[in-house]
């Protein structure tokens, strides 16, 4: 059989096609399954979530976050899950913290939200505490709680806490000052509240058992210098407002 050349070279073209086709899965540049792009809405993975909404406030495993880290152990144990949902949902009026939930301007899904909890939630059941077994809310003081004694607040903060941060609260040797307006302004009473109980062990804060060996800080201690710190915001009605039981769930 004679093939003129017009023939072979059609042949050739169509036979090279096939061959580029069948082998465009090995041509560079072609992205990793891994590496394409997924509509915001659509992920439902829990560390892509955390990673892209969390933790560039509330820190990870690889870094410090400015607030509170919600993967302490404490603070998982004390946190209902329900108050959980809605400080990711709606936020924390008067502070940092936004809502994520579509409904209040974020971008988060309700599925999505529930992700962030179920998992947090989960981690509250595994970890534990170094040398106190595991963080059951059961031993612990409650999230919440009313308002303390300003006086009172005073002597238990000495008693307490003066040693990293001051006798005045202005700071020490250990420690910033836990009195700045400015700073005060910035946070609730609940999430003075969250820290005092919980610390902030990747800053070098101890949690309220260990502030003192051997003498962890009472509920009423605890309320109370709560209190005595807020006294220092300017205005008496807005240090009180913050850590009523009605506004503690949208607080951390």
């Amino acid at each position: 059989m004679n093939f003129s050349w017009p023939s072979i070279l059609l042949y050739t073209c169509c036979a090279g096609s096939l061959l580029a086709i069948s082998g465009c899965d090995q041509l560079p540049g072609k992205p990793k399954e891994s590496d394409r792009w997924i509509a915001p809405d659509a992920i439902k993975d829990f560390k892509q979530l955390f990673g892209t909404n969390c933790s560039a406030c509330h820190g990870d495993d690889a870094a410090i976050g400015p607030s509170l880290s919600v993967q302490n152990p404490f603070y998982l144990a004390i946190v209902p899950k329900d108050v959980l949902k809605k400080l990711i949902a709606e936020g924390v009026k008067g502070t940092a913290m936004p809502g994520f939930a579509k409904a209040n301007g974020g971008d988060l899904a309700d599925e999505q939200i529930d992700i962030l909890v179920n998992n947090l939630a989960g981690k509250a059941a595994t970890q534990q505490t170094s040398g106190s077994g595991k963080t059951s809310s059961e031993n612990l003081p409650p999230y919440s709680a009313s308002p303390g004694d300003t006086d009172r607040g005073s002597e238990a903060y000495n008693q307490y806490c003066a040693g990293c941060h001051g006798q005045a609260g202005n700071g020490g040797k250990k420690a910033g000052s836990i009195v700045d307006p400015d700073y005060l302004h910035l946070v609730s009473d609940q999430y003075l509240r969250s820290i005092i109980i919980a610390g902030r062990p990747e800053l070098g804060m101890p949690n309220y058992q260990e502030f003192v060996k051997n003498h962890p800080m009472s509920p009423e201690d605890i309320a109370n210098v709560v209190a005595w710190l807020a006294s220092h915001r300017h205005g008496a009605s807005e240090a009180n407002a913050a850590v009523s039981p009605t506004a503690t769930v949208s607080s951390q």
